[in-house]
């Protein structure tokens, strides 16, 4: 029972794609710069309003607590110090995402 709900509960945390855009940068998982080129892009996501809905690729961009998101990403505006170059779709058929 005990090993069922430990991987129930790290497989829904697994796929989930709640992200907390925060302004210090030591906070963050990942330094993401944002581009309007996907070809340049690592990681295609697309952004969701609802929370249900977020999931491998598909962001819930969480604006009130941080502590609920999967996941925290500073957004630079400098390329050659960002870890991650992100574009945002609108189209699932083009989500190219996996985390490192």
């Amino acid at each position: 029972m005990k090993l069922l709900l430990i991987f129930l509960l790290y497989s829904s945390m697994a796929f989930s794609q709640k992200v907390f855009i925060t302004e210090n940068r030591s906070e963050a998982d990942y330094i993401v710069y944002v581009t309007t080129d996907k070809f340049e892009a690592d990681w295609i996501v697309m952004r969701t309003e609802w929370r249900n809905q977020a999931k491998d690729g598909v962001w819930f961009i969480e604006k009130e607590w941080k502590n609920q998101a999967d996941f925290k990403i500073y957004i630079t505006t400098d390329k050659s110090e960002a870890k991650k170059i992100v574009y945002y779709t609108e189209w699932s058929t083009e989500i190219k995402f996996k985390r490192d």
